[in-house]
């Protein structure tokens, strides 16, 4: 049993990533901050595939929530299989849903001691591999402690309607969905302090689109410009007004300098801000009077930066689609546009799996119109200092319900509604989930024979020599889990007189890493 007095919560993943600031990046560490600083559980078991993520996360850890560092374990993923048969686990939440959850549950259902649920987040969903990677979900033994947590009501969509695509074929059944949003650390952006963006006037009234500068991966820009141009061509004065772009130019290297060259056909100050770093960015939004996003793009699912300008106090002008209409209050804390789709688009599905992923997220992203006039028609509202100031302030409120800790408490009612769930016992889950290799049916074909239950296994004069420590094995770093050397010793000395591998297994009591322990000593010569 574990030694942990409590519930322990698993996960096989760091959550945090070195590298260029992503919405995924941002989000995941957001959670494990708030997770270990509400700190609801006794341990926090990482099983990580290698030692550098767990170096990471071992200095996130210290560096944020230094008080909970020893609740902390960071474990060899290897290490799985004996602390699920030694451990009840309250959950295990995984950073991601397309990874590994559905296998997860497989490895629960055969080897742990409780049926723990199993959730696992959501991010871009767009992708056209990602079709393969939901169908480990929906398979015989999927139960309803599993779920996939979507962020928003539309990815939830999203995701019950690939469930019931897979379904359909598949036959079987698949894991819950839920909605929990990610967060925002509401205390960090209230007090930020006014910082002069260069090239733009003390007195401007300043319109901030954060996020990537891109029309394949983010929002097209072209609708915004051409909204401003409505406005001006109506008799607008857009000379107190700025558009600042800030964030990664991303695959349209030569996007925002054509940008340029447009507003000022239009008469529109642009700044182009390129790459800033979380403070530059922080210091951006409070200099911002509207934060403005336009997403367009299936590869957007949430809408991180809506939530900062929340909680900065800035009202928004943002598209109505996917997250973001969870996100805005229509009328009280900023703006909806509407979109229109033709849902048209199986010939882009036919070729999304042979094509980059820019070019069929541009041609899908070409087909969401964003109603140039009524943007228009939202852009000349913000244009009055008195409105945007009592959206702003109504944004900071309603940015109070997506705090990490109140969202942390959401994750929580859900584990332990998902753990009241009905579910099979534990260890029932004799057969590989179907999407696995069975490596041992597959590659039946590659060695000239199997061991057999009347082969017979003596002890050579070198296994002697090891038992009596006058030799030592050879044990290759990556199998440490795998062999055990105790083991090894007991089979020598069962093994001192001829043995039919059938009695070896009997007397040995069947010990689960024996068949291993056994081929190796067989490799290396101590049998």
């Amino acid at each position: 049993m574990s030694h942990d007095s409590g519930p322990v919560w698993g996960s096989l993943d760091p959550f945090v990533e070195d590298g260029a600031i992503l919405g995924r990046k941002v989000a995941n560490a957001g959670f494990l901050r708030a997770l270990l600083s509400v700190d609801p559980f006794a341990a926090y078991h990482f099983f990580l595939p290698d030692k550098r993520s767990g170096q990471a996360l071992e200095s996130f850890v210290r560096s944020v929530c230094p008080g909970v560092a020893a609740k902390v374990r960071i474990l060899p993923r290897t290490e799985l299989p004996g602390r699920l048969a030694s451990t009840s686990y309250h959950c295990f939440h995984l950073s991601d849903c397309l990874t590994h959850q559905g296998f997860l549950a497989a490895v629960r259902n055969r080897l742990a001691r409780n049926v723990f649920p199993v959730t696992g987040v959501t991010h871009s969903l767009s992708y056209a591999r990602y079709g393969q990677s939901f169908a480990q979900h929906v398979w015989a033994g999927a139960t309803a402690r599993d779920c996939i947590v979507a962020t928003s009501r539309a990815g939830a969509a999203v995701v019950r309607e690939e469930l019931a695509a897979l379904r359909e074929v598949l036959h079987a059944p698949s894991p819950q969905v839920d909605v929990v949003p990610l967060g925002v650390w509401c205390g960090e952006f209230a007090k930020l302090e006014p910082a002069p963006t260069p090239g733009v006037p003390a007195d401007a009234t300043v319109f901030l689109v954060p996020g990537r500068i891109s029309p394949y991966s983010k929002m097209d820009l072209l609708p915004l410009l051409r909204a401003f141009q409505r406005l001006r061509q109506a008799g607008a004065d857009l000379g107190g007004a700025s558009l600042v772009l800030a964030g990664s130019p991303d695959e349209g290297a030569g996007l925002p300098g054509t940008l340029v060259n447009l507003a000022a056909n239009i008469g529109l100050r642009l700044v182009v801000v390129r790459c800033p770093d979380d403070a530059a960015k922080k210091a951006l939004l409070r200099r911002a009077d509207v934060v403005v996003s336009l997403a367009d793009n299936p590869q957007e699912t949430f809408g991180l930066t809506l939530l900062e300008a929340a909680a900065a106090g800035k009202p928004v002008i943002a598209s109505d689609y996917d997250g973001y209409r969870d996100l805005v209050a229509h009328g009280k804390t900023g703006l909806l546009v509407p979109t229109a789709d033709s849902g048209e688009v199986e010939d882009v599905s036919v070729l999304a799996p042979l094509l980059y992923d820019t070019a069929y997220h541009l041609w899908l992203a070409q087909d969401v119109a964003v109603d140039v006039g009524e943007l228009a028609g939202c852009l000349r509202v913000m244009l009055q200092p008195g409105l945007r100031e009592a959206m702003g302030r109504a944004a900071r409120e309603h940015a109070a319900s997506f705090d990490w800790p109140a969202v942390i408490g959401r994750y929580l009612a859900l584990w332990e509604r998902l753990a009241a769930e009905p579910a099979p016992e534990p260890g029932r889950g004799e057969s590989l989930h179907p999407l696995v290799m069975d490596h041992g049916r597959v590659f039946a074909g590659y060695p000239a024979r199997r061991l057999r239950d009347d082969d017979e296994l003596a002890v050579t004069d070198l296994g002697r020599a090891v038992y009596r420590g006058k030799d030592f094995p050879v044990v290759y770093a990556g199998i440490e889990g795998r062999v055990d050397l105790e083991l090894m010793r007991a089979v020598l000395v069962l093994a001192r007189q001829p043995l039919a591998w059938e009695e070896l297994r009997r007397r040995a009591e069947d010990h689960p890493r024996l068949t291993a322990t056994v081929m190796w000593m067989l490799k290396g010569d101590l049998l």
